[in-house]
């Protein structure tokens, strides 16, 4: 019995890894074509739906057995969701602005508090891994046919709408966007948008690279090899430039954790080589092109961030017990979009303090500093990645797409 329900767990969560890149195409060309209002839910919620059948299966696994994990990220993932259940329970507002701004804050969490009483073997949960790299290298191939090969509107042609750059509440997902004012496209691939598929490439990268030093497979070594390579231009393309930061501070990290290993003489100056020649490219791109440098500077996008992160963090300190569930960012945004004009904090640590009160923020911030601390004792690749994410939501909401979120918390709750 319990060999049959984690076979069935690891294929939920290997439909999971394998699906959740191509949802937000797969869910707007059939909303747009094919399902009527009353299947619309469903074709949101399949994720949920898999997400609260894993907690099932975790409960009957967990009966009779009535062991529970010792990691301090379980036991804060755990806390974490319920605050804020109780807050979905007690606060005032609509009731689907609540679940969905539970669905958004917790979902990830509920995921990652079930996978640890599943026994994945090293196989099965290597194979994993693999799916993820797959699912990507058709996610980039996608993406850099959108840069070489497709018209620009290719995406209208499956319901995306014609409002380019912007997304209209109720509406579909825009066919592309635009880089500030200068005119160029930005790449989005097959998820919600560049800054979306910026960071679902942030947590694949270091994956790929363990299994290209690793496998010796050749497919293997190849769709990794092209992971890395064609996922760097595409992640060039989509110019997000939290994305980049959060490249930069990954790259970082892993070139101080190598310097760390007693390496040779030969490889530590190929490091510092290569360092020295990446800032250089970089530099010359940025100071000698005034076109890029334009579209890095975006100084009325740059300065609406500012603006609105500056008012978010005004709010936290008058806020302690916070606005709410759902009352910021992007779920927000699907109600009284003229209340919430100014909660959109350019920040998940300020939306989440400003949702769940202070004593919410402490905890993910909590949460978030254990997870490292064990990825790293564990030697996970996954730290890397989650570096990445985390200097991204200085900036962004990385964890409000699932592909992002569930992904990394996914692989991550069985790497601990």
């Amino acid at each position: 019995m319990k060999l049959k329900i984690n076979t069935l767990a690891w294929w939920i969560v290997a439909i999971l890894i394998a699906i959740l890149p191509f949802h937000a195409f797969l869910y707007t060309y059939l909303h747009s074509f094919f399902w009527n209002d009353s299947w619309v839910i469903f074709a949101q919620a399949w994720k949920e739906i898999l997400v609260g059948i894993l907690g099932i299966l975790a409960l009957v696994n967990w009966w009779g057995n009535w062991h529970l994990p010792k990691q301090k990220s379980w036991w804060l993932a755990l806390s974490f969701v319920i605050l804020a259940g109780i807050y979905a329970a007690l606060g005032s507002g609509e009731i689907t602005q609540k679940v969905l701004g539970l669905r958004s804050a917790t979902l990830f969490l509920q995921a990652f508090i079930t996978l640890p009483f599943f026994e994945f073997s090293n196989e099965k949960w290597d194979r994993l891994k693999k799916i993820a790299i797959a699912a990507s290298s058709l996610v980039i191939a996608f993406a850099l046919a959108q840069k070489f090969f497709l018209p620009p509107d290719f995406l209208s042609h499956f319901g995306y709408s014609t409002n380019v750059s912007s997304w209209l509440p109720g509406g579909n997902l825009p066919m592309y966007h635009l880089i500030g004012e200068t005119g160029g496209m930005r790449l989005q691939s097959t998820l919600a948008g560049p800054n979306q598929l910026a960071a679902y490439l942030l947590v694949i990268f270091p994956l790929a690279w363990l299994v290209l030093r690793g496998e010796k497979n050749k497919y293997w070594q190849w769709t990794a090899g092209f992971t890395l390579i064609g996922g760097g231009a595409t992640l060039f393309w989509t110019f997000s430039r939290s994305a980049w930061v959060g490249l930069f501070a990954l790259g970082i990290t892993f070139a101080i954790f190598a310097w760390k290993k007693n390496l040779s003489v030969k490889l530590r100056k190929r490091l510092l080589l290569g360092i020295f020649l990446a800032v250089i490219a970089t530099a010359s791109v940025v100071f000698l092109q005034p076109s890029f440098r334009e579209n890095i500077l975006r100084k009325s996008s740059t300065s609406a961030h500012l603006t609105r992160s500056v008012e978010a963090a005004k709010l936290v300190i008058a806020n302690p017990l916070g606005l709410g569930l759902g009352e910021t960012a992007g779920v927000s945004q699907r109600f009284d979009t003229e209340k919430n004009e100014g909660i959109t904090p350019e920040n998940t640590y300020l939306g989440i303090a400003l949702e769940t009160g202070w004593l919410g923020g402490m905890l993910f911030l909590a949460l978030l500093g254990s997870l490292l601390i064990e990825l790293n004792q564990k030697k996970s690749p996954l730290f890397y990645s989650l570096i990445g994410i985390a200097v991204i939501a200085l900036f962004l909401h990385p964890l409000e797409d699932s592909a992002t979120s569930l992904i990394i918390f996914l692989l991550a709750s069985k790497e601990i």
